[in-house]
């Protein structure tokens, strides 16, 4: 090597060691219509096989609240986000609830699974056998997810699952005996070793009674050995779980963290709420307290970005003021390098009004994040669906 070269080599290296300089971009996907109706809610996101990214979300016809005439749509970027297709109806079921969307990839079979529940009651899935574009079903999974005594819980006060659509009032308090609940967002995952390396584990929720007619919320998962063919009912974990996700962790292990429902908690000291499976979800270990993941009764997204590290997104706040009396807001992403055991402080992305989010890490290493968001003015946090993109950079400040 000539001394001419050396100086060359050193600035060709130092190039190659220099970071990426920090990337954040985002648009709104879903605008607030006119007296908001409709609403578009409960976002999941998904990178399809094809490469597009997909953000599913439930369209309310009837406007803000739960209950009323719920379709399943989608919206489709070809170039990581900065543009989306019009809305495409996946499913338009009459006047039913159809709710809880969650979404996952079966990387065998390239098919895309859509998991949802008709009226909070019936478990159901579609399928995509061609990243989206169309969808097969639906089907009822129901009777191989659930247990036959879950069916006859009944609520010892039915009218207090206030519905918000005043037009399914009467057949609400008539018909509610038990919700249900899968997901949501894009939380199937397919595990990827050990001697379940291609279960596909979906992580989903229940009421029991646990005494005097008091119903409590118990998250528990089903799963396939064989892509879907059939279903099977996993473990139930502890008592005050509910809306939840997953993912595989280093040595095999499946986490779960929920939502935590526990009153003794409430308001000001709720922690999202993991547990273990070291069986591919057939049975779970005990619950712990995640002491960082601060929240005011929300559902957080978790995702794996590499071997090291992994996600978590949700409003990172627990006090409920005048100006936030639902508590949810400060819509912050996080970082873990143990495997979920401590998570760092991470970065806020929208400091307002905020709630349901869903993290996709993208085939170019950026991070895809959707989000329920509100005005800065505003107390409301399901106004419009907002999307971001981002890198590591951007994330963790370059550290």
């Amino acid at each position: 090597m000539t001394r001419a070269l050396l100086p060359v080599l050193v600035l060709l290296l130092a190039g190659s060691l220099q970071a990426a300089e920090p990337l954040f971009e985002t648009t709104c996907v879903f605008p607030i219509a006119p007296k908001n109706k409709p609403n578009y809610r409960i976002p999941a996101i998904l990178q399809a096989p094809n490469g597009d990214l997909l953000i599913f979300a439930e369209k309310r016809n009837d406007g803000p609240g739960d209950v009323g005439n719920t379709d399943i749509v989608l919206k489709r970027s070809r170039d990581k986000g900065r543009t989306w297709s019009a809305e495409q109806v996946v499913l338009d079921d009459g006047d039913r609830v159809c709710a809880d969307i969650t979404v996952g990839l079966d990387r065998d079979t390239k098919k895309l699974w859509l998991f949802f529940v008709r009226d909070k009651k019936q478990f159901a899935c579609m399928t995509s056998a061609d990243s989206g574009a169309t969808w097969q079903g639906p089907v009822s999974i129901h009777a191989q997810v659930t247990k036959p005594e879950w069916e006859k819980v009944v609520s010892a006060r039915p009218d207090r699952a206030s519905p918000s659509s005043k037009s399914h009032a009467a057949v609400w308090a008539r018909g509610w005996h038990q919700r249900y609940g899968v997901g949501p967002d894009n939380a199937m995952i397919q595990l990827r070793s050990g001697a379940k390396a291609g279960r596909l584990i979906v992580p989903a929720r229940h009421r029991e009674d646990v005494g005097n007619g008091r119903l409590r919320s118990f998250a528990h998962c089903f799963y396939s050995d064989d892509h879907g063919a059939a279903w099977k009912l996993g473990g139930t974990v502890g008592v005050n779980t509910s809306e939840c996700q997953l993912v595989e962790q280093a040595n095999g292990d499946v986490m779960l963290i929920s939502r935590d429902e526990s009153s003794a908690d409430s308001p000001a000291n709720l922690r999202h709420r993991v547990a273990i499976s070291r069986d591919g979800g057939e049975t779970w270990g005990p619950l712990r307290r995640a002491e960082e993941l601060i929240t005011p009764r929300c559902h957080g997204a978790v995702e794996r970005y590499d071997k090291r590290r992994l996600l978590f997104s949700s409003p990172a706040s627990n006090l409920r003021r005048e100006e936030h009396p639902y508590g949810r807001t400060n819509l912050t992403v996080r970082v873990s390098v143990d495997e979920g055991s401590v998570w760092g402080a991470g970065r806020t992305v929208w400091p307002h009004p905020s709630s349901y989010s869903d993290i996709a890490v993208l085939d170019d290493g950026t991070v895809a994040l959707v989000y329920e968001r509100g005005n800065k003015d505003s107390t409301h946090y399901w106004d419009e669906l907002h999307y971001a993109r981002f890198n590591l950079e951007w994330l963790t400040g370059g550290k």
